[in-house]
């Protein structure tokens, strides 16, 4: 049994479900500990903050495509519209839009699997970084959408940006695996 739990793959395994079954846990009551999810509270937690920082760098690649976006900022959601369509409603950034539970994903990925700490230490970081730039990207495209042709929204936003999403996801890990593990160190010295 013990040869069994030595087994890096196993470790990995076993490492990364109770790191997923706790962030999956807690995750819900980020509302409650950051202060957000009171009624009557004015403060605004980590989940608000993350989706106006979403949609201010989602109106920044807007612009550049030659669009004139609003960040509009209600007590729920946040919302990307834009004022070059007079009928568009925007699109609506909230949980789980944000990204905040793949950059937790992504990050217990890196931190169960071997590797040393020193790259996972800047590699997490880096790897959150993209993701939020590419889901900024995203949040864009879909507000760019939304306006001109909002009959490829849902498609759009169930289908194909979650297809991008979760492959530069995987790309990273790949490149994890690949480059800063120690499992590919080990096989890179037997041959």
């Amino acid at each position: 049994m013990t040869d069994f739990l030595k087994n890096p793959f196993v470790k990995f395994i076993l490492t990364y479900s109770i790191l997923l079954v706790l962030w999956l846990s807690l995750y819900k009551y980020i509302y409650v500990i950051d202060g957000s999810g009171f009624e009557n509270s004015n403060h605004v937690g980590i989940e608000k903050k993350l989706s106006i920082l979403l949609g201010e760098h989602a109106n920044f690649f807007s612009s550049l495509f030659g669009y004139n976006p609003v960040l509009e900022i209600t007590k729920d959601l946040v919302i990307v519209r834009l004022t070059d369509f007079e009928f568009s409603h925007g699109t609506w950034i909230g949980e789980p839009c944000n990204g905040l539970k793949v950059m937790g994903l992504f990050s217990l990925f890196i931190i169960a699997f071997p590797g040393k700490h020193k790259h996972k230490w800047w590699f997490i970081p880096s790897g959150i970084v993209v993701i939020h730039f590419i889901n900024a990207l995203r949040v864009s495209g879909l507000t760019i959408i939304e306006a001109n042709w909002p009959q490829y929204l849902d498609f759009n936003h169930n289908v194909t940006f979650q297809v991008l999403i979760y492959s530069i996801i995987f790309l990273m890990w790949y490149i994890w695996v690949q480059k800063f593990s120690q499992i590919s160190n080990k096989k890179s010295n037997v041959s």
